[in-house]
């Protein structure tokens, strides 16, 4: 499924899904850009790539990381 960034329109291909009482696609940059606000909010930053799993509020990083790597 190609889902596209619900802030930049049909042109740009959605990288990330928030998820709270309802649900965005977000593409990197616009992920980015509100990710501390949402995350705050309680909103669920998930990437759309089902291997990857996004820091939420309170996290010290601020980048996605890989849910299969060992840290």
């Amino acid at each position: 499924m190609n889902e596209t960034c619900d802030r930049c329109g049909p042109a740009v291909r959605a990288a990330y899904r928030v998820q709270e009482q309802g649900e965005l696609t977000l593409c990197r940059h616009c992920a980015l850009d509100v990710w501390p606000t949402l995350s705050a909010q309680g909103w669920s930053i998930l990437s759309i790539d089902a291997t990857t799993l996004a820091p939420q509020a309170g996290e010290q990083d601020d980048a996605p990381r890989d849910v299969g790597a060992n840290e």
